[in-house]
Order: C-alpha cells, then structure tokens, then sequence
C-alpha cells in the first residue's frame, strides 16, 4: 500500500479511538450526573441511608468492536424495586430521573458528533 494510504488509514483509527473514547467520557459523566440526581431527589424517607446511597450511576462498553455505550442507573439495595414500583411508582427515582435527562443527553451527544465532525 502506498505510503500516503497508509497515513490516512492511521489517521481514521486514530480518529475513531478519539471519537470512542469522548462517547465513553461523555456517557461516564452523565452516569456520575444522573446518581447525583436520583440521590437528591429520591422523595423516600431515610430510615438507614442504604437505599439513596445504593442509588448509582454506571456506564457498559460492549459489542464486538466495543460499539455500544449504555448508562445505567439502578439500585444496589434488594428492595429498590419496591421502591420504584410499589405504592403506584409514588417513591420511584430511576425513571423520572432518566426520562428527565433523555433530552440533555441526546443534546450533548449531538453537539459532539457536529463539534467534531462527525
């Protein structure tokens, strides 16, 4: 292969291992934001703190070519599902949280894509 082939072969992996590792850093901060949230606004009385500091915000790489990026935020606590479903959803945190947040992300994430050129 010619030399100057070569160069931008290189400069396209280099350019999706940059354009990977923002959509890592991005979806990251936004799990560290939507933990923040979901332990500020949980509307449940603490009785032993557990279950607000159970609340936590987490990113998973995977696919073949590590192609897929989800955020995840859950309860570490065996009874957070009663929480979010008991009770008609009354102390429920995960989803008003995400689905608050749905907007912002995708916003961010647009303006990624076109402030990198994507």
């Amino acid at each position: 292969m010619a030399k100057g082939a070569d160069e931008v072969i290189d400069h396209l992996r280099g350019w999706g291992d940059r354009r990977r590792a923002a959509i890592v850093a991005l979806a990251k901060n936004y799990a560290g934001t939507l933990e923040a949230r979901a332990k500020q606004n949980a509307s449940w009385t603490d009785r032993t703190g557990n279950a607000r500091n159970g609340l936590f915000g987490a990113v998973q790489v995977s696919g073949i070519k590590a192609d897929t990026v989800v955020i995840r935020l859950a309860h570490s606590m065996d009874y957070g599902p009663f929480l979010e479903l008991a009770n008609d959803g009354k102390y429920a945190i995960l989803k008003p949280t995400l689905d608050a947040a749905v907007p912002e992300i995708y916003k961010a994430y647009e303006r990624l894509w076109k402030d990198e050129g994507g």
